[in-house]
């Protein structure tokens, strides 16, 4: 059986527990596998909470395949376009905190973001607005992402 059908199934093993209505689709895009679910009105029942059932259903997949495939696939799962509303919502964030940021002079601090969430925002920032850095510090829960200006950015050999 081909990766994308073995990700449609198990895709389709986990939500068949979650919810009664939805469809699978399964899309590769330079290597990372697009899993699109289409519900209808339980959607978020698979989104979550600022989307953690997405992460969590993910992360389980994750884990499945690589133990089917002996290797790591690549993969992100959208929900009725949670993710093209999520990079939105994210990309005014970015440039709330990049202007706060040019405005001051001073770093900005962005809290509770997944890794994927930190990857749009640093994307944006560094597309939109040149004089900008962004960088990631602390561990775990803790981790936030910095918009800083380029000149405060210390040089590190």
């Amino acid at each position: 059986m081909d990766k994308q059908s073995t990700i449609k199934k198990e895709t389709e093993a986990i939500l068949s527990k979650m919810v009664s209505s939805f469809t699978v689709d399964v899309e590769e895009d330079g290597g990372i596998f697009q899993i699109i679910i289409k519900t209808d009105d339980e959607a978020s029942t698979v989104i979550g909470r600022h989307g953690e059932t997405i992460r969590a259903i993910q992360k389980i997949l994750e884990v499945i395949l690589y133990k089917q495939f002996g290797e790591g696939v690549e993969i992100l799962v959208n929900v009725n376009d949670f993710r093209e509303k999520q990079k939105e919502k994210l990309e005014i964030l970015a440039s709330e905190y990049a202007e706060k940021t040019q405005s001051s002079h001073g770093p900005s601090f962005i809290r509770n973001l997944s890794s994927y969430e930190r990857k749009l925002v640093h994307e944006y920032v560094t597309k939109n607005y040149p004089d900008l850095t962004t960088y990631s510090i602390g561990e775990g829960r803790d981790r936030r992402l910095v918009v800083d200006m380029k000149s405060n950015t210390p040089v590190t050999s």
